[in-house]
């Protein structure tokens, strides 16, 4: 039983341990201690390691960063649904304040080093992992960084923490301080190193801090964490800055080096994404991913970008994709229950002529759940995907044994007329006819109508082509576009009946794909389970790709889980980008060799100061050679 909220912490000292310890060896569970975790069971640092490849670790401290963000915040409690966070105090990618138990590698897929635990032990059945802290470890407040930490963090999240993190730790059945300085997570049915992957990646807070606090509640308190950044000053719901901790505890860590190197970071955030734009251009922000494609095309024609002032850059890397602006439906609600009606709307959505004309052919199409890795079905079936499927065969679309999966193509230039005229027929086969120029019900009269609902106004625009194939084929279509706050409170409580999807895959899936697909997480709140999907041959595929026990099992189960999701139309996929789209003042220096699966920005980016000397300057003479021009 998870302790409540105020009560204390029942702990277990040296006396456990060494019965902990001994029951481990009985069993044979025992493992290897190493200096990191590979789901692959291999890694590319060895233990001496002074460095990441990606970061230069010379690289000079100081300077500035201001980033533009859409929207507002109203909490910095990362760990509870509630509020929306600010960048730097999110969960994912990105986290300032508070520290991992181990870093996550950007230049291999699936690889863990050490970080507040300087070492880590995996039991060779996977059924336990413990973490040997560093003694050094230290809270911005001079306080130790202790077991007690860990475990209250552990318990809290468990008990109080979002939907979406306790699905995450699901498969933990205990912690337990297992000696000096060492805390032992334990497993129920776990098949892999993703579990101990998962809980490595979790974040600390201090229970000193937090043990008299209400964790499930929001709060604009400034937190204490142990991060290389403390919150400096904030503006709630405009800005927020972070301050560099001089005395950081990890700085010199292998993998620290050459990272956070700015002495401030600061996240503006404003209203209109409209203003983003002319903000950057004045100087008020340093850098962004321009996200619009309208934009990058024809925006960036101003004089300090011809002048090599201001940089435009695509950077590419290697990172998964999933399903990326794409678009879901609640099957909560009954019409988008029957799979025909998914299909028939999967077909009038013309990506070809979107990409030429609103996109300027950058993109290209989406094709998987697991698009950009080995995970991706292509063809038809193997022999081994054959064996998972075939005890769902009358459960799954027959389509899954006898085709390829591919999204129907569109038109460059005017409608896809043969899409339509398939969609009308599959209307009609789920029960949907014509009437008066309208898609009703044939048999109540009811008639079809959605609603899209979007949180920015660049996806408005993009809705639009959609919406007028829709009113083609006689359904009333409605893009609603919501501000941030109220689009989180109306998906999380199953208000909306289409939306974009983002599900981004990984290199190694596992937990994850219970949170975004799996029956279980279907009638949650604030699920990430949007389209509240409940398929029994999904939830037996999601595990087979949790207990794989090589990367060849876990390929074929994932291919086979990929097809039942892609024909059973529960997502139609959006498209892709070839990278990033950097836009930036030209007074910035990063590495030469990036990493594989990320662009660095902003941990491994730094300030070269004589690029900002020469932009002041040349933007002062610019600025002084206007005014004389105007007078």
């Amino acid at each position: 039983m998870w302790p409540v909220e105020g009560l204390p912490v029942k702990r277990l000292n040296l006396l456990p341990w060494a019965f902990m310890a001994s029951v481990c060896f009985a069993t044979g569970a025992v493992g290897e201690i190493s200096h990191g975790l590979s789901y692959y069971g291999d890694l590319k640092y060895p233990a001496n390691f002074t460095h990441l490849d990606y970061v230069n670790p010379d690289a000079p401290k100081g300077g500035t960063l201001t980033y533009p963000r859409g929207g507002t915040f109203n909490s910095l409690n990362p760990f509870i649904r509630k509020g929306s966070k600010p960048s730097g105090m999110v969960v994912g990618a990105g986290q300032l304040v508070y520290e991992r138990l181990m870093y996550k590698s950007t230049d291999e897929p699936a690889s863990f080093y050490g970080n507040l635990a300087e070492k880590v032990e995996l039991a060779r059945d996977y059924s336990w992992v413990t973490f040997y802290l560093r003694p050094e470890a230290r809270w911005h407040d001079g306080n130790p960084l202790t077991t007690e930490d860990v475990v209250f963090t552990f318990e809290r999240i468990k008990a109080l923490g979002s939907p979406a993190l306790k699905s995450a730790y699901r498969q933990i059945v205990s912690v337990e301080e297992s000696g000096p300085g060492q805390v032992t997570f334990r497993f129920k049915n776990s098949r892999s190193a993703k579990d101990a992957q998962t809980i490595a990646g979790m974040l600390v807070i201090p229970e000193h801090v937090w043990r008299d606090r209400n964790f499930d509640e929001t709060t604009m308190e400034i937190p204490i964490g142990s991060g290389p950044y403390r919150i400096a000053e904030i503006d709630p719901g405009r800005k927020i800055t972070y301050q560099r901790v001089d005395d950081y505890w990890g700085k010199d860590l292998p993998v620290n080096r050459g990272r956070y190197n700015f002495d401030r970071i600061t996240y503006d955030y404003f209203g209109d994404p409209s203003v983003i734009h002319e903000a950057h251009k004045s100087g008020a922000v340093d850098v962004r991913v321009e996200q619009v494609s309208k934009n990058w095309a024809m925006l960036y024609d101003f004089p300090e970008v011809k002048e090599g002032l201001f940089i435009k850059e695509l950077i590419k890397t290697e990172s998964p994709h999933g399903i990326n602006q794409g678009l879901t439906f609640n099957l909560r609600k009954p019409k988008f229950q029957d799979v025909r009606v998914r299909e028939a709307l999967s077909l009038a959505y013309n990506f070809e002529w979107s990409n030429r004309v609103l996109y300027h052919g950058f993109y290209r199409r989406n094709v998987s759940f697991f698009d950009g890795t080995d995970m991706a079905s292509s063809g038809l079936p193997s022999e081994a995907e054959l064996e998972l499927l075939k005890p769902f065969r009358d459960q799954v679309p027959p389509r899954v044994f006898t085709e390829e999966y591919r999204p129907a193509v569109g038109k460059e230039v005017g409608y896809p007329r043969e899409n339509l005229l398939r969609a009308l027929d599959l209307f009609e086969q789920a029960g949907w006819v014509i009437r008066d120029n309208q898609m009703v019900n044939a048999a109540t009269g009811e008639p079809f109508t959605v609603e899209l609902l979007m949180v920015a106004a660049a996806l408005v625009r993009t809705m639009i082509p959609f919406k007028a194939a829709l009113d083609r084929i006689g359904i009333r279509a409605r893009v609603q576009l919501t501000e941030v706050s109220l689009y989180r409170y109306r998906l999380g409580e199953f208000d909306f009946e289409m939306t974009t999807a983002f599900w981004r895959s990984a290199f190694q899936p596992g937990l994850r794909l219970r949170t975004f697909f799996h029956s279980s997480t279907a009638d949650t709140k604030f699920t990430y389970n949007q389209a509240g999907i409940k398929d029994p041959a999904v939830d037996a595929l999601i595990m087979k790709v949790i207990r794989a026990r090589s990367r060849p099992q876990l390929i074929t189960a994932a291919r086979a889980l990929d097809r039942i999701l892609l024909w059973n139309f529960y997502a139609i996929p959006g498209y892709v980008p070839p990278g990033s789209r950097y836009v930036y003042w030209d007074r910035f220096a990063r590495p030469e060799n990036g990493a594989r699966y990320s662009s660095g920005f902003p941990d491994t980016w730094w300030e070269d100061t004589e690029k900002t000397e020469r932009l002041k300057k040349i933007k002062s003479a610019m600025r002084t050679d206007r005014s004389d021009l105007e007078g």
